[in-house]
């Protein structure tokens, strides 16, 4: 198996109150297999950094309560209610209003390439709000958040799917 982590991290100021964080990473693994390790959010608590939780079931129109460990070195934990959007087997994805005022526009997605493999990718969007205050800062950390998160998640699915 190759253990080559290609992954890409992006983060764009579109403008004072607008910024965009787009990261991937592929995995040695199916589309279903991922999607399988990613919506079995009873696991997290096992596995994930950054986003370390979320409650409630990943199906459309649902509520789900997402815990966020900022900082791996502390304990504080940051919790915040969504109502997500599914397309099943594809993406889920919430874009509402949080503290501060910001529209996170947070979407994780998975997309099957060639020869068995997927290519995950995790890209949110901050606006309004506070965004012109802190976007710059919280873009960063989202950034460096969501590669740990992307880099734990390919570690499972491919543990746990072996070939």
């Amino acid at each position: 198996m190759n253990n080559k982590i290609n992954e890409n991290v992006e983060v764009e100021k579109i403008k004072a109150s607008h910024r965009a964080i787009y990261t991937d990473i592929e995995i040695n693994a199916t589309a279903e297999q991922v999607w399988s390790v990613l919506t079995d959010t009873e696991s997290y608590k096992d596995w994930a950094t950054f986003l370390v939780d979320i409650q409630g079931e990943i199906k459309d129109g649902n509520k789900i309560t997402v815990v966020f460990q900022i900082n791996p070195e502390k304990e504080k934990r940051t919790t915040i209610d969504h109502t997500i959007s599914v397309v099943e087997g594809t993406v889920f994805y919430w874009a509402e209003k949080g503290p501060g005022g910001i529209t996170d526009n947070h979407h994780f997605k998975v997309e099957p390439l060639s020869n068995g493999k997927t290519r995950f990718i995790q890209s949110d969007e901050l606006k309004g709000g506070l965004t012109w205050l802190m976007g710059g800062n919280l873009s960063k950390m989202y950034g460096k958040g969501y590669q740990a998160f992307n880099r734990k998640l390919k570690t499972e699915v491919e543990q746990r799917f072996k070939q």
